[in-house]
């Protein structure tokens, strides 16, 4: 069972480092500076959309978190029902 929750952690990581390194690349939402990277910063429109991609990495967090105490919880009983 440990395996299905780490590859879904896994997976979440990837979503949320893929979400991030396709907004850092949106001029919409980063003002990359020619100057110097010090420069750069993130836009109104970028902070909302970081403020976003976090939320949805709680929730995945969550899901998975709710997920694994079931799992442990089903597990346990099944030990409790063998003795």
């Amino acid at each position: 069972m440990a395996k299905k929750f780490d590859i879904k952690r896994s997976m979440n990581k990837d979503l949320i480092y893929g979400g991030l390194l396709e907004l850092s690349r949106n001029r919409l939402v980063w003002h990359e500076s020619t100057v110097s990277a010090e420069y750069s910063h993130l836009t109104d429109e970028g902070k909302e959309a970081i403020i976003h991609v976090v939320e949805n990495m709680f929730r995945g967090l969550q899901i998975i978190h709710e997920q694994e105490l079931k799992e442990e919880a089903k597990r346990q009983t099944m030990e409790a029902l063998k003795q």
